[in-house]
């Protein structure tokens, strides 16, 4: 009986906001519905490129390239250590490391010298000057001989058998320019905030770099573990490292603007190739200018100390936010070539992102309008249980507190208001450390 009057009470709900918009509403519904099916059935077409590389690759003769393994760090001596020993533990021996420290003014440089200066294998470089990343890491890519670069920061880490998975991809598929490797969050256990963020982390990749990657058109390869081949980004150093918006040099968007490189490097090679034509990237060696694919590899796994307090989670999402506008005049001008669905996906989220901060808030301020609370309970747990079943599904092994999930609904109610912040002050460029000490 109560059940029914539940049922009765909702009912009626829906049909005072609805009535007069039935069929909008219906369709709306509909399209929602085809476009997750099609979304769905995209990402468990996806396969990790590695095991189709295990399946193909024949074991003799295999080229082995060098591959230069590459971490830009400043003030972050407790999680550096971590980072270094994580390429010396890699099973894939064929490399070169170089350690670049930005003018670090903490005990950053001491520890270095400490735990890695004697080492023959690692190249450390020490700037007296703060460039930046992109700067600092260009100093060491204009001496490494690798023909594949292997990109991660200083608070990340990489599974030991993280590099070897990439190169048997590179060597498999000679149309790959760029792979992506997947990454949780290193601190996940440390509290409620923490194990949020690895839940939104296994979504992102498995998700949208899943879908995409099916596509190989990854639009970003992300920082913790970001491959790219020398021949599909070298010439383009000089633009990454000047990259400017409104007219102010843009110090984020570090690899948003790489991926667009391979992405679309028949279109922008030329211009860049031109523009820097004395730059000894461009003169001292030329590789074609083309478009290559850029796939996500799943089993390729990394790890990063995410935000502990609400405040750095602020300012890490504020940075990203500023990366994803930038983008947009980037990389956005010329997705729209790739295949229709990631390139409709891509587009769609941009509307998404922009949109939904006020289309969530207005729907809650009507239906508290009405006073149908009810309803919006009933929006609640319907939101609640479709975020659990798509992790579930997905990601079982990460499904855990029903906190975890609640992060996801916090993301949209807060965080995603930061967008228009970040639109605001996008011209500061103030870097904060956005993680924690670890040990």
């Amino acid at each position: 009986m109560i059940l029914n009057n539940l049922v009765q009470r909702l009912s009626a709900d829906v049909e005072k906001l609805t009535q007069g918009y039935e069929t909008a509403i219906l369709s709306a519904a509909i399209l929602l519905f085809l476009v997750v099916i099609i979304f769905f059935i995209v990402i468990w077409s996806y396969v990790d490129p590695y095991e189709k590389a295990r399946k193909e690759l024949q074991t003799q003769n295999r080229p082995n390239p060098l591959v230069t393994f590459f971490v830009a760090v400043r003030n972050d001596e407790l999680a550096i250590v971590d980072c270094v020993e994580s390429m010396l533990n890699q099973t894939y021996l064929n490399r070169e490391i170089f350690v670049v420290d930005d003018a670090s003014d903490d005990g950053t440089s001491n520890v270095l010298k400490q735990r890695f200066g004697d080492n023959p294998e690692i190249n450390i470089i020490y700037l007296k000057k703060n460039v930046g990343k992109k700067r600092a890491l260009a100093k060491a890519i204009k001496v490494s001989k690798g023909e594949i670069f292997a990109f991660t920061d200083s608070d990340s880490i990489w599974k030991e058998d993280a590099i070897e998975r990439i190169v048997a991809i590179f060597e498999n598929e000679p149309e790959v320019g760029a792979i992506s490797g997947h990454c949780n969050a290193k601190n996940a256990n440390s509290n409620l905030l923490t194990r949020m963020q690895d839940t939104w982390y296994e979504k992102q990749y498995r998700l949208r770099k899943g879908f995409e990657s099916v596509f190989r058109s990854v639009s970003c390869v992300s920082g913790p573990l970001a491959c790219y081949r020398r021949s599909a980004v070298y010439n383009y150093i000089p633009r990454w490292t000047n990259d400017k918006f409104l007219g102010k040099e843009f110090r984020f968007a570090t690899d948003r603007v790489m991926t667009g490189f391979v992405l679309c490097g028949s279109e922008l090679g030329p211009k860049i190739k031109n523009e820097y034509s004395h730059s000894s990237f461009v003169k001292d060696e030329d590789y074609p200018n083309r478009d290559w694919d850029i796939v996500y590899c799943n089993s390729a796994k990394s790890w990063t100390i995410v935000p502990e307090t609400m405040d750095k989670i602020i300012s890490q999402k504020i940075r990203w936010n500023k990366s994803f506008i930038r983008n947009l005049f980037f990389t956005g001008k010329f997705y729209w070539k790739k295949p229709l669905l990631p390139a409709l996906y891509y587009y769609l989220h941009v509307l998404y992102v922009f949109t939904s901060p006020i289309l969530i808030a207005s729907a809650i301020a009507i239906i508290l309008l009405y006073g149908s609370f009810l309803l919006l309970a009933a929006c609640f747990i319907g939101y609640m249980l479709l975020s659990y079943s798509m992790m579930l599904v997905l990601a079982p092994k990460k499904i855990g507190k029903l906190g975890d999930v609640l992060g996801i609904l916090l993301c949209h109610l807060l965080f995603s208001w930061l967008i228009f912040y970040s639109i605001v002050t996008i011209n500061k460029m103030e870097w904060i450390r956005d993680t924690v000490e670890s040990g």
